[in-house]
């Protein structure tokens, strides 16, 4: 069905069309009609058609034009410039895409001209369509970072040189009846997009589909209102060239003072579209500013520092025109600098034991290391006692005796050595006390200061556990702690019967706490299973259809183990675990299914770990054990 047709002197809109006898409400608007027949006499097809009053309107050809000023203030030859502008038209119900134009050169006044082509249209009076630049972009050659519709920072020139123009919309029927106008500063400002600038968008306020328009640029309706908006006068855009900018760092990206004759922050301009970059003069392989001193390192093009520098003394280079053209030269200050560990003899210790921390401070620099002061961090866990003593060796040197009290430890103590170029000094550090809970994690962290920058190093140690062993942590794979299952003395008896573990003070608390098992595995690809031997004793056994029931175990991910930052974190329950006596393999955790962390616990609920005895087994006075063996596979 056509959109619109004449007979005579009228004109017929298409409405829409229905089926049957009677008019919906609401009428089918595709323009081919298709359906199914019912058979009932109501397969009738009705198409409506409202009339409409047309009218013809001439929306006028339109010439734009753009200038290109730079930092200077003169207009830039335009060549280097294009202007492209997408044509279009939109009503209530589509818009379309018209076609693309370009700009052209205006040599003698420097200007760029975009020809807006006019058009017509026979449209009803009480509709509304608009016609327009859909979009107008502007590329700029590549020695310019951005241009605005104002001034930038960079710009020199006079400001009153080029007005500014405004966006007037005029009623195209009373051509010299000014609609509305707006400010060139808001109606043609940009965005960046890219690789081009967009000069701003947007809609009429009728149109229900929000179809954008170049609106300042040329946008006319017809119908119902019958304006177009435009430029006033000539759009002037202010460029800004894009810069070299030579800057001085230490190796950390901070700031330095430069080389005399050199000057932190310079620029250079970027004027061609084929600009190389080149140092006026060569870098100093080394200079000296007030007290520091500065070795080159390198130079480096762009905003990120890459791995290897180049260590040409006059760089020079290819500008990329993508914002990564600066030039950093990079010095390194000359001064002295050390490296600092702290060891221990022990991982895991009683409660209440003392401790020996070696500190090793090597000299890695070209001076000797000189005002050495030792001192404790806010990290010194507050359960590790201060030393009385410093022992302090360089070299083969005997050892150098330093009395030592609490607040001189706290405010640092002078070591009163000086440390050779390569050189290393030992320090010994007695702490005659170390008080904390059970399996709690203490951390002492020392720092060391002189004439070099301050560094800090730390080691931990843990308290033994209070129910099961703590060994130290293995390098990959193994377990840290295994539990120990006690069932105290039980009653032969008649029937099969299942006994809970000994209660007693210092076996887990009278019950208060849980046997836990805690791993270490470094791959997630990991299982583990359990095994029960027979249990003996020295003149009978159990049969090997004695069970060991575990119950089900929380798993427990220990997560930052062995730092300030240890947590622990539930993140599953096992199945209900039961081990025969028979040797057999049960598996305890799958492979894969936990994953993510390196240590991991199973806390056994002290109240549902029982051990269960056939009838009439057992002999009095006899003590029977046996293995439960833990077997962790790791690997593909």
């Amino acid at each position: 069905m056509p959109d619109t047709y004449k007979v005579g002197t009228k004109t017929y809109q298409f409405k829409g069309w229905y089926k049957g006898k009677n008019k919906p409400d609401t009428l089918t608007t595709t323009k081919a009609p298709s359906y199914p027949v019912t058979y009932n006499d109501d397969d009738d097809l009705t198409v409506v058609y409202e009339e409409v009053v047309m009218k013809t309107y001439n929306l006028p050809a339109k010439d734009v034009y753009f200038g290109y000023v730079d930092e200077a203030g003169n207009l830039l030859n335009t060549a280097g410039f294009s202007v492209e502008a997408e044509l279009g038209e939109s009503d209530e119900t589509e818009s379309t895409v018209l076609g693309k134009i370009q700009g052209t050169d205006e040599v003698m006044s420097k200007l760029k001209k975009l020809s807006i082509p006019g058009k017509s249209y026979d449209f009803p009076i009480d509709k509304l369509k608009t016609y327009g630049a859909r979009s107008v972009n502007h590329t700029i050659p590549k020695q310019y970072k951005t241009m605005s519709i104002t001034p930038l920072a960079t710009y020199t020139g006079d400001k009153t040189k080029y007005p500014m123009t405004k966006e007037i919309r005029k009623n195209i029927e009373a051509p010299y009846t000014v609609v509305s106008q707006a400010d060139g500063v808001e109606a043609f400002k940009l965005t960046n997009a890219g690789t081009f600038f967009r000069t701003r968008r947007a809609f009429w306020t009728w149109d229900p589909n929000n179809t954008l328009y170049a609106m300042g640029i040329y946008s006319g309706t017809v119908g119902k209102n019958y304006n177009l908006a435009s430029p006033e006068g000539t759009i002037y855009y202010y460029l800004e060239n894009r810069r070299v900018t030579e800057n001085f760092v230490d190796p950390s990206g901070a700031k330095i003072t430069p080389p005399t004759g050199f000057t932190q922050g310079k620029q250079t301009v970027i004027d061609s579209d084929n600009f190389t970059y080149a140092s006026t003069k060569a870098l100093p392989d080394t200079y000296t500013t007030g007290d520091k001193s500065y070795k080159f390192k390198g130079w480096y093009k762009g905003k990120t520092k890459p791995g290897t520098l180049t260590t040409t003394k006059t760089p020079s280079y290819a500008v990329t025109y993508d914002d990564k053209d600066d030039m950093t030269a990079v010095y390194e200050e000359v001064q002295p600098t050390a490296e600092m560990t702290v060891s221990r003899l022990l991982e895991v210790i009683p409660n209440e034991a003392s401790m020996m921390w070696i500190v090793k401070l090597k000299n890695t620099s070209e001076v000797p290391l000189t005002n050495v002061k030792l001192a404790p961090t806010t990290k010194w866990a507050a359960g590790i006692s201060p030393p009385t003593q410093l022992a302090v060796r360089i070299g083969n040197t005997p050892n150098k005796i330093i009395p030592v009290t609490a607040e001189q430890w706290q405010a640092g103590v002078n070591l009163d050595i000086e440390i050779p170029v390569n050189g290393e000094a030992l320090v010994t550090v007695n702490t005659a006390k170390i008080t904390g809970e059970p399996r709690q994690l203490l951390t002492a962290e020392m720092t060391a200061s002189g004439n070099f920058s301050a560094v800090t190093a730390s080691n931990f140690v843990r308290i033994q556990g209070e129910d099961q062993t703590i060994t130290p942590t293995p390098v990959e794979e193994g377990f840290i702690s295994t539990p120990t299952f006690d069932f105290g003395k039980i009653k032969i008896n008649s029937s099969t019967k299942q006994y809970g573990l000994k209660k007693a003070a210092d076996y887990y608390g009278n019950g208060t706490r849980n046997p836990y098992l805690r791993i270490k595995t470094s791959q997630p690809n990991w299982q583990l299973t359990a095994q029960l031997s027979q249990l003996t004793a020295s003149a009978d056994s159990l049969p090997t259809s004695t069970r060991l029931l575990l119950g089900s175990a929380d798993v427990i991910a220990i997560e930052n183990y062995n730092q300030v930052t240890e947590l622990t974190n539930k993140v599953g329950v096992t199945k209900a675990l039961t081990l025969t006596s028979d040797g057999t393999s049960t598996p305890v955790i799958l492979n894969n299914q936990f994953t993510g962390n390196d240590v991991y616990q199973l806390d056994f609920d002290f109240a549902n770990v029982k051990l269960e005895v056939p009838a009439n087994q057992g002999k009095i006075n006899e003590k029977y054990q046996g293995t439960v063996t833990w077997n962790l596979v790791t690997g593909p």
